[in-house]
C-alpha cells in the first residue's frame, strides 16, 4: 500500500495544476502557485523556432506544470487551461485571438478579420486584389480622396488636372 501511495505521489509531482503567481517579462519566465508550493522561475511553452511568438501568461492564469523526474525546479509551464474565471471566448471551429480592450483577430476559410479599437499600422507596401471600402475617407500623402478639389476644370469632355 505504501508503494502505491508513493507512486501516486510521484505521478502527482510530475503534473501539477496551478496558477501563475508572477511573471518576469525580461527573463521570459514565471512562477506558479500549486497549492502550498510556489515554483521557482520557469519557462512557459511558446513558439521558439524560426517562427517565434510572444504571449506572456496572465496573472492567476490556470496552467499545467510539467515537472520532469518530479523536479519542480526543472518544470515547464503549459498554458491554455480555461477555468471558471477565464472561460473560452468563443465556440467556433476557426481560431480566434482575443486581447484586452476588444482586440479580436479571427481566421476563417474566407479570410482574416481584425477588429481593433485603435489604429492598425502596416510597415511596408500593401497590395490589394479586390475592392477597398472606407466608411469615412481615404488619404494619400495628406490628400483626401473625399474632399480634394481640382482647379482649371473645363466643362464637357475635358480631363481635369491632378488633385490639389
Amino acid at each position: 500500500m505504501d508503494d502505491n501511495h508513493d507512486i501516486l505521489g510521484k505521478i502527482g509531482d510530475l503534473l501539477r495544476i496551478g496558477r501563475i503567481a508572477s511573471v518576469d517579462l525580461a527573463g521570459a519566465t514565471a512562477t506558479v502557485q500549486c497549492g502550498d508550493v510556489l515554483s521557482p522561475d520557469l519557462p512557459w511553452f511558446e513558439w521558439a523556432g524560426e517562427w517565434r511568438s510572444w504571449s506572456p501568461p496572465g496573472d492567476k492564469e490556470q496552467v499545467l506544470l510539467l515537472c520532469p523526474e518530479a523536479d519542480i525546479a526543472s518544470g515547464i509551464i503549459l498554458r491554455g487551461l480555461f477555468s471558471n474565471s477565464a472561460r473560452a471566448p468563443a465556440s467556433t471551429a476557426e481560431p480566434e485571438f482575443h486581447g484586452p480592450d476588444g482586440l479580436l483577430i479571427r481566421l476563417t476559410r474566407d479570410g482574416i478579420a481584425i477588429t481593433a479599437p485603435g489604429d492598425i499600422t502596416v510597415d511596408g507596401d500593401v497590395r490589394v486584389t479586390g475592392t477597398i471600402t472606407a466608411s469615412t475617407d481615404v488619404k494619400a500623402a495628406g490628400v483626401s480622396l473625399k474632399a480634394h478639389r481640382h482647379t482649371g476644370v473645363a466643362a464637357g469632355s475635358a480631363i481635369s488636372g491632378a488633385p490639389q
